[in-house]
């Protein structure tokens, strides 16, 4: 079926044929016949008894006939939008078992229950098949007029959400393609900038004025920003894309705790914040798992603490959640004393690039991606997140992760 035409396919199931050309003379008349039913309306006011437009009709007497059609149809692209089925079909399927087996083949099929008797009550139809919006129920003896109105409505309503559909797999098609040719960009844009880095340090171990070296520590800060956001923006790209894998191998927890507060050492100094860390007895010291993506959780948490706070203290904590089975899931959370933020701001701050709110991207700068990040980081290591905070008494942002044990050398 062509993507632009309008569906206005229908399918009667009933095994009384006489109602099979009732639907005949309702939907399918005569352009002759519509033209007549035209003027009858302009000139009486009685709304007309025939379809002044044409519908597509198809008919079958037994349920399994049917749900073997529609299946066909489908396949060949030229699906029904809309089926009338009988609920009495004696020799067969009733109306309920035809319908479960026709969302089975045709999940968008809309349907209407056509019934003189109160077969099942609502509220078993409902538990058989659902409170679904594809269903409705047409009583008999019914009028031509309840017949078109539910014909016309119904296929129109089939065709939107097809388009609707169209769209958002479109949508959804240009995104994966951006996120994967960010992804791909990775080695080509780290490579020049680690290669500026790494000359701009070889610069500052040479002989250089006051002037010079403050030029190019400038020049250092600013590049390691820029590649701290070139590398938020690409791992956001990569997770996306399905393309970041977490690595299984052996490491020493509490040295990567380590190693990540002392990323933060000099900062800590300059601000006289207090950074400290507990960490529990029970931590094993050998886990296995991904070390550089653990550290990418306690980096994100730490730099997010130091930025929000100006005075006080910042502390990262360690839990052992629970050991079982040659897994540990583990608690990392780390709280700070910094300026806070209200319970509506909270529910925004794990999604891509969202903030608390704007004038906190202005104030503070970063890209919004970090906490989105240690989500995504989180989930692919079987844990959670979440964030406790009060408006100006600081925050404590937590997440759980699940890392095999290893036990006497080997991993269990």
């Amino acid at each position: 079926m062509d993507a632009h035409a309008e569906n206005r396919r229908i399918f009667v199931i009933d095994d009384n044929l006489s109602i099979h050309e009732d639907f005949r003379r309702i939907l399918q008349a005569h352009t002759e016949e519509a033209n007549l039913e035209q003027a009858r309306a302009a000139l009486f006011g009685q709304p007309p008894a025939r379809a002044l437009e044409r519908f597509e009709l198809d008919c079958a007497d037994q349920g399994q006939v049917a749900v073997a059609l529609v299946e066909s149809a489908r396949h060949e692209g030229r699906p029904y939008a809309v089926a009338f089925v009988d609920m009495r079909m004696p020799t067969g399927w009733d109306g309920l078992q035809t319908i479960e087996r026709l969302w089975l083949v045709d999940p968008d099929i809309q349907t209407v229950i056509c019934t003189a008797y109160t077969d099942y009550p609502w509220e078993e139809i409902v538990h058989r098949l659902g409170n679904d919006d594809r269903l409705l129920i047409l009583q008999k003896p019914f009028s031509s007029v309840e017949v078109l109105q539910l014909a016309t409505s119904l296929t129109k309503k089939w065709n939107l959400a097809q388009q609707a559909k169209v769209r958002l797999e479109a949508a959804e098609a240009a995104s994966l393609a951006k996120s994967q040719f960010l992804a791909n960009m990775s080695h080509e844009i780290r490579t020049p900038m680690n290669g500026i880095l790494g000359m701009n340090e070889l610069l500052l171990q040479t002989p250089l004025n006051d002037k010079q070296r403050r030029f190019a520590e400038t020049v250092q800060r600013s590049g390691m920003a820029l590649l701290g956001i070139i590398n938020d923006i690409l791992d956001f790209s990569k997770i996306e894309a399905g393309k970041l894998a977490i690595e299984s191998i052996r490491f020493d927890l509490r040295q990567v705790v380590k190693d990540s507060m002392t990323l933060f050492s000099h900062q800590v100094a300059s601000k006289g914040v207090e950074l400290t860390c507990i960490l529990p007895d029970s931590l094993s010291a050998c886990y296995e798992g991904d070390p550089v993506r653990v550290q990418q959780i306690l980096v994100n948490y730490l730099g997010n603490a130091l930025k929000f706070t100006e005075c006080g203290e910042i502390v990262l904590c360690v839990t052992v959640v629970e050991e079982f089975g040659g897994y540990a899931t583990l608690g990392l959370e780390v709280k700070d004393t910094g300026i806070g933020m209200e319970p509506a701001a909270q529910d925004r701050l794990f999604k891509a690039f969202m903030q608390a709110d704007g004038s906190v991207t202005r104030r503070y700068g970063g890209t919004g991606l970090g906490l989105a990040i240690v989500k995504q980081l989180a989930e692919l290591m079987g844990g959670t997140v979440g964030v406790e905070s009060t408006l100006g008494q600081g925050s404590n942002f937590w997440c759980t992760i699940r890392l095999k044990t290893c036990v006497g050398g080997t991993t269990e």
